[in-house]
C-alpha cells in the first residue's frame, strides 16, 4: 500500500470518542451539576432502582434530569415491585414527567414475593404500551452471569428483544461493567452477530481506587476479572493510587478490530462522577 493510500484510510474508531453515559443513585442528582465540557446536555444518566429504596426519590431525579436537558434511563428491578398497582404508579410517575428510557432489570433478590421476577415480566405489562417509552435498555453480561447460564442468558435477551420490536420500542444492551477487555470484545462481536443493529454500551468502572474497585466487583457477581484487575495492580503505590479504565479500552479496541454495529460506552463512578467525568474530557484530548 502505498504512503498516499494510508494517507486515505479512515481513522481507527475510539471508543473514548463515543456516545457517553454515566449511571448515578438517584440521591446524588441532587448535587449532579456538571459543566457541558464535562457531559453534554442531551446525555444519558442512568437512576438505579434498588430494592428497599423509595420510589419518589427516583422519580425526582428523572424530572430533575430533564429539566437539566439531560435524558434519564431510569432502572426498573422487577423484583422490586411488591404488586402491580405498585409498578404501574412508577411508570405513570416517570410517564408524566417526560421519560422516555428505561432499563428492564430482573433485580438481586433470588427471592421475591411480588408479581415480577424477570425483566421481560414488565415488558409483557400492558402499561409499557402507553409509558411513554421509546427505548429499552436490557442488561448484558460480556463475563456471564454467576447464577444464570449463558444459553439462557441467551434466550432471555432474544425474547426481550423480540418484545420491544411488538411494541415499538428501540432496544438497547447496556454491560455489567468487567476489566477483561479481549473478553468484552468478543462479547461485543457475538452481540452485533445474534442481533444486528442493537447498540451496545459496554460499562467501565470510573476512576477510583484499586481497593473500591474490587470491592464492588465482589459486591456485582464480576468474578472472571478480578484476577485480571489484581494482576495488572503492580505495587503498592499503585494499589493506593486511582485507577482509571484506559488499559481496559485500549484491550477492547485492540480486540474489536470490526466494528459491526453502534457500540458506546457507560461509566459506573464508583469514586465520584466528577472525577471520572474530567478523566473522560482529558482522555479524548489526549
Amino acid at each position: 500500500m502505498t504512503q498516499a493510500n494510508l494517507a486515505r484510510q479512515p481513522a481507527p474508531h475510539r471508543l473514548i470518542d463515543s456516545d457517553i453515559s454515566i449511571e448515578l443513585a438517584p440521591e446524588m442528582v441532587a448535587k449532579f451539576r456538571p459543566d457541558s465540557t464535562l457531559l453534554p446536555q442531551g446525555s444519558k444518566v442512568f437512576l438505579t432502582h434498588l430494592a428497599g429504596k423509595d420510589p419518589v426519590v427516583q422519580i425526582a431525579a428523572a424530572r430533575e434530569l430533564v429539566t437539566m436537558g439531560y435524558v434519564p434511563v431510569v432502572h426498573m428491578g422487577a423484583r422490586n415491585f411488591d404488586s402491580e398497582a405498585a409498578f404501574v404508579s412508577f411508570i405513570t410517575a416517570h410517564r408524566s414527567n417526560g421519560v422516555t428510557s428505561g432499563l428492564f432489570l430482573g433485580g438481586n433478590p433470588l427471592k421475591y414475593t411480588g408479581p415480577f421476577g424477570q425483566a421481560v415480566d414488565l415488558l409483557n405489562h400492558p402499561v409499557i404500551a402507553d409509558s411513554g417509552f421509546t427505548e429499552a435498555f436490557i442488561s448484558g453480561y460480556p463475563e456471564g452471569h454467576p447464577d444464570i447460564s449463558r444459553g439462557a442468558l441467551d434466550q432471555a435477551r432474544a425474547r426481550k428483544i423480540e418484545r420491544c420490536h411488538r411494541l415499538g420500542l428501540s432496544p438497547r444492551i447496556v454491560t455489567q461493567f468487567a476489566f477483561d477487555g479481549a473478553a468484552m470484545a468478543d462479547w461485543t462481536a457475538q452481540m452485533h452477530s445474534q442481533h444486528p443493529n442493537v447498540p451496545v454500551r459496554l460499562g467501565l468502572a470510573g476512576v477510583t481506587s484499586l481497593p473500591k474497585l474490587i470491592k464492588f466487583a465482589i459486591m456485582c457477581g464480576v468474578g472472571p476479572s478480578i484476577a485480571v484487575l489484581k494482576k495488572n495492580a503492580g505495587g503498592l503505590l499503585n494499589v493506593l493510587a486511582d485507577k482509571d479504565p484506559s488499559d481496559v479500552i485500549t484491550a477492547i479496541e485492540a480486540n474489536l478490530t470490526v466494528v459491526s454495529g453502534p457500540t458506546d460506552l457507560h461509566f459506573f463512578p464508583f469514586g465520584g462522577w466528577e472525577k471520572t467525568l474530567r478523566w473522560i474530557v482529558e482522555a479524548r484530548a489526549a
